[in-house]
């Protein structure tokens, strides 16, 4: 939960530690349980060790190939530590095993797309737009499907509701630095070089710490170069994710 809520709602150091507590008490009572070791696999990533989340994660699957947020971190893992051959690799089954956890899907989708598997991507990505469409009808208030949604939006060409849902998205959450990251990944897939570049700084300057991730994935592509984006990995790139 605490490596949860790390990396997509508030990245600060004191849910590492609540996580990393809470992992310790689970891992005296069950120590090979998948969950607690799918658990501990996120707290591992927030550190960013990512060998061995990847390592855990692993560990959690082979017991539990349906084990809950197992397939997101391992994927996670995978890319932020540029094996993207490997995270492409789970591909494979995603569809099947990750059923609807989105979450899952974001990483293998830009490993794809970094090994130039494009079609294989662009699959994916439709079935990340099912998933997310069904999940806003039973809950409209997910405002992470629904960011996330605006990007596969915008990645099939749909401008128009693209920027629908980015303005729902940041209005439901103005200073959540992940829904302004994911807008950003938005804004550059639509090509809007000026407005992912601003909604970045945003979110980076709201708290958003993953810098590691940033720098790899393919949606912010457009602003890799520029000298204030450079800038910002350089002066707030963390230690931890």
């Amino acid at each position: 939960m605490y490596g949860g809520m790390h990396e997509f709602r508030s990245p600060h150091p004191e849910n590492v530690q609540k996580g990393q507590a809470a992992c310790a008490k689970a891992e005296w009572l069950a120590p090979d349980l998948a969950d607690v070791l799918s658990a501990r696999a996120r707290i591992e990533f927030a550190q960013q060790h990512y060998d061995a989340a990847i390592s855990l994660a692993r560990r959690a699957v082979e017991q539990q190939p349906e084990c809950e947020g197992a397939h997101d971190v391992l994927g996670r893992a995978y890319f932020s530590a540029g094996r993207y051959e490997e995270a492409a690799a789970l591909e494979d089954n995603a569809l099947e095993i990750v059923s609807n956890d989105y979450n899952a899907l974001v990483p293998l989708i830009n490993s794809l797309e970094k090994v130039g598997r494009m079609a294989d991507a662009e699959r994916l990505r439709k079935r990340e737009q099912e998933v997310l469409e069904n999940q806003l009808q039973r809950f409209p208030d997910d405002v992470r499907a629904r960011i996330l949604l605006a990007a596969d939006r915008a990645s099939a060409g749909d401008t128009e509701s693209a920027l629908m849902h980015v303005k729902i998205a940041v209005a439901m959450r103005p200073n959540d630095a992940n829904v302004l990251y994911n807008a950003a990944c938005a804004y550059g897939l639509m090509g809007m070089k000026i407005d992912a570049l601003d909604t970045f700084r945003r979110a980076v300057q709201a708290g958003y710490a993953n810098l590691d991730w940033c720098t790899k994935d393919p949606d912010l592509q457009i602003i890799y170069n520029e000298p204030e984006f450079q800038e910002l990995v350089r002066k707030y790139g963390s230690p931890t994710a």
